[in-house]
Parts: structure tokens; C-alpha cells; sequence
């Protein structure tokens, strides 16, 4: 089977690749920016075929589509910083809602019989108060943020495929994803980081933090990677489902597990620059449908990712994990 994913650099593209090259019978192909940052891939060389192009380029990723003649499609390339889009709202649409475009476009084009998921986001929710929560799929949406916005135009895209077209299309909505190769953009990577940082002696011992009332729901990149991959093999097309863990876990609360865990003592303090203009107050997804579908259960805990998290980041920090 001929497997292709976009945004292969990203926590989740990574991981799912390592997943789906453990699996037997696989020919893995992805698609990458010549720009993207290559370290997350590069236990990858030689197991996987590269295209390289942009997903705001409808003939790179045309031609990376003909080329791979794939079976599935995994598409996760996106500008997946809900933050970042606030400065740049136009690129943050033009990357999730045109490139999802052009993906279908090639998909339509070249190899119509594929399966196609496509990542959305619990961003898409928006506000929600916590007496409507966990969120089902039934629930309105309406997003805050210019990636938010933007994430809606990918899905209803895909959805349009799907019955316009007749493209075999699964849709996530992803609540927020956790594992390595993730970066510093998170919040929960920013913790570690800092204190792994502050271990090795390169940083005042205080962390630094944004709003630690918010609560969210966090899934382990190897849960979601099975995730994936079940419901392109039981999922059923046209349809929408959240992915997540279904436990919301306050944002404060994680960095104490942060302070538990680390090595030196550390206080906590906000930083202004890192509070959003708006902030969901809480994002917990119901997952029952994926689960009914397909039989998957989350199974690393949210203790057990900050101390991944933290041996990740105090092996790049000078430290010892």
C-alpha cells in the first residue's frame, strides 16, 4: 500500500510516519518544503520518498500526487499556530484553506479512488462554555482566531470533495497533540524547555507562562498516529470525527507536573506577551464516535508526557535526560 502525508516535519507528520513504517507492506511517500526544518526527519532518509514543493504551489503538490500514485492520503501541512495566525491571518488561510484546495484538486486529478483524511481542530469550536462540554461534532462552530477561520474553510473543502466529487474524505477535528519534534511553540513544550533550560544552568529559575486557567484536552502523538490510521481502515467517508482524549487538563496543572518533575526548584511567573487576545476557557472533545468506530483508546497519560517532554528537551539543553 502507497501511503502519502503532508506536513511530514510537524510532531504529528513524524510520528504517524514512524507508525506507518512499523506496519507491514508500507511504501511511505511524503511531501515537504524545501524550508522545513529537516532535524524531526531525519531518522526517516532512505525509508520514505520525498517530494518536495509547497502546498501553497498547486502544481508541486500535483506533481508529488501523480508521482506517488498513493492509496491514502494523510494531509496535516498546515499553519497549525493558532497564535502565529494573529499576525498573519492571510498566509495562515491561504496555507490551510488554499492548500487543502490544491491537495484536492491533484487527488481529483490523479487518483480519485484514494482515501483522504484531512486534520482540522478543535480551534474550529471556538468559544464554548463549559456547561457544553465535552464538545460532540454536533456542536456549533465558531472560532475565534484567524486559524480557527481557516481550519473551516479546509473542512467544509473537503467535505464539498466528498459529495460533489465522490472522494473518499475523513475529516479530524484534533484537540491538542503532544509528543517530540514539536518545537517551542506550545505551551506544554515551553514548560519543559524552560526547565530544562534552568537545569542546565542557562536560565533564571523561573517559568515563564501564559494563561493557566484554560483547560485542554492533550493526546500523545503515537495515540493519534493509530488513531489515523483506524480510521482511514473503518472510518466512514464524508464524516467528521474528534480526536482527542476526552479528559481536560488546566493548563496550571501542567506546570506544576512540570515543577514535580523537575530537578531544581522554580518560580512561576506570567508573562503578558504570551496571553492570546482571545482564549477558549476550555476545549474537552468527546470522542465517543471515533471510538465507536474504531476501537481506539488513548493509552499514554498526561504524567508520562511531561516526562518524555522533559527528557526531550534536557537532552537538547546540555542536560541528562
Amino acid at each position: 500500500m502507497r501511503v502519502f502525508i503532508t506536513g511530514i516535519t510537524g510532531p504529528v507528520g513524524s510520528a504517524l510516519a514512524d507508525y506507518l513504517l512499523s506496519l507491514p507492506n508500507i511504501e511511505l511517500h511524503a511531501f515537504k518544503r524545501w524550508r522545513s526544518d529537516p532535524r524531526p526527519i531525519e531518522h526517516l532518509r532512505g525509508r520514505v520518498t520525498f517530494h518536495e514543493g509547497d502546498i501553497e504551489d498547486p502544481f508541486s503538490i500535483a506533481r508529488a500526487i501523480a508521482e506517488a500514485a498513493p492509496d491514502r492520503i494523510y494531509h496535516l501541512a498546515a499553519q497549525s499556530y493558532p497564535s502565529a495566525s494573529w499576525d498573519a491571518p492571510v498566509s495562515t488561510f491561504r496555507t490551510n484553506a488554499e492548500g487543502t484546495i490544491h491537495l484536492l484538486e491533484a487527488v481529483r486529478q490523479h487518483c480519485p479512488q484514494a482515501q483522504v483524511h484531512i486534520a482540522g481542530t478543535s480551534a474550529e469550536y471556538g468559544w464554548v462554555k463549559p456547561e457544553e462540554t465535552p464538545i460532540k461534532e454536533s456542536h456549533p462552530l465558531r472560532p475565534l482566531s484567524p486559524y480557527g477561520v481557516s481550519k473551516v474553510a479546509a473542512e467544509l473543502t473537503g467535505l464539498q470533495y466528498h459529495h460533489n466529487y465522490g472522494l473518499h474524505v475523513i475529516i479530524t477535528r484534533s484537540f491538542n497533540h503532544v509528543g517530540p519534534h514539536q518545537g517551542d511553540r506550545t505551551a506544554i513544550q515551553t514548560f519543559c524547555q524552560q526547565m530544562a533550560l534552568i537545569e542546565a544552568g542557562r536560565q533564571e529559575p523561573v517559568l515563564w507562562v501564559g494563561n493557566l486557567e484554560a483547560r485542554r484536552d492533550f493526546t500523545h502523538t503515537a495515540d493519534v498516529s493509530r488513531a489515523l490510521w483506524l480510521l482511514l481502515e473503518r472510518g466512514k467517508p464524508g464524516e467528521v470525527y474528534n480526536l482527542c482524549s476526552g479528559v481536560a487538563t488546566r493548563i496550571g496543572d501542567i506546570v506544576e507536573m512540570v515543577r514535580a518533575q523537575g530537578r531544581v526548584p522554580v518560580e512561576v511567573c506570567v508573562d503578558p506577551a504570551r496571553l492570546r487576545p482571545a482564549d477558549e476557557p476550555v476545549l474537552t472533545g468527546d470522542s465517543t464516535k471515533l471510538r465507536e468506530a474504531t476501537g481506539w483508546e488513548p493509552q499514554i497519560t498526561m504524567d508520562q508526557i511531561v516526562a518524555e517532554l522533559l527528557a526531550w528537551w534536557r537532552e537538547r539543553t546540555g542536560g541528562q535526560s
